[in-house]
């Protein structure tokens, strides 16, 4: 019971492990999602986890890219799927990230010679973020929702009339959903897509933000 309560490289890895298994069953049941074999998936995350717990260096590196891979899938599914296991699976993939850059992670796979960690709890790997890490996450969002008004497509107006062909499209701008469109020069702004838009983007710079602060304020020091 005490190591669980001072986590090292093991406790933290088979918790890595779980939240794989989660992710895949979260993504497996949500729609819009890939539906690929969990099973080859999970067990190529167990061997990774393996290796790593046997010191493995390059496996460690490979998991982090995967972690941020699957994160960065996540969030970028939000404005779309609108859904609530989105945001399961961007928590999962923020959590993944910080349990592989954790010390006593990054210890066990240290080189030339690996490094017995122990954290002092499960609360330093999963610190209580600033009060200044929301606001600026939801700013970095609204910056990035606003600067992504240059990905531009033509839409076809809702409602329009065939014989009126050559008015029946309008440009659109936004990402990944298009909430400004210029119809005959009257600006429409769609509030579904702009809060959906806005809500992705806030997410994704508030993770980012809070993985880069317990990244760089970690009391054992940054892990490489």
């Amino acid at each position: 019971m005490t190591r669980w309560l001072r986590p090292g490289a093991g406790e933290i890895l088979l918790v890595y492990l779980l939240l794989a298994a989660a992710g895949l069953i979260v993504s497996w049941l949500s729609p819009g999602w890939s539906r690929q074999d969990p099973l080859a998936s999970l067990l190529a995350t167990a061997f990774l986890v393996w290796r790593v717990s046997r010191g493995g260096w390059f496996s460690r590196g490979i998991l982090l890219i995967a972690s941020g891979a699957f994160c960065a899938t996540a969030v970028l599914a939000v404005a779309r799927s609108w859904d609530v296991t989105a945001v399961i699976l961007v928590v999962i993939g923020v959590a993944q990230v910080a349990l592989t850059v954790s010390p006593p992670v990054y210890g066990r796979t240290r080189r030339p010679a690996p490094v017995a960690v122990r954290a002092a709890g499960w609360a330093q790997l999963f610190r209580r973020p600033p009060a200044w890490l929301l606001p600026c996450g939801l700013l970095a969002g609204t910056l990035l929702t606003l600067a992504l008004l240059g990905s531009m497509g033509w839409v076809a107006v809702p409602g329009c009339r065939p014989a009126a062909s050559d008015a029946c499209s309008a440009l659109a701008e936004g990402y990944p959903l298009r909430w400004l469109t210029a119809h005959q020069n009257d600006p429409v702004i769609s509030k579904r897509a702009l809060l959906r838009d806005g809500v992705q983007w806030a997410l994704a710079g508030t993770s980012l933000l809070y993985l880069a602060w317990l990244w760089l304020t970690d009391p054992a020091g940054p892990a490489d």
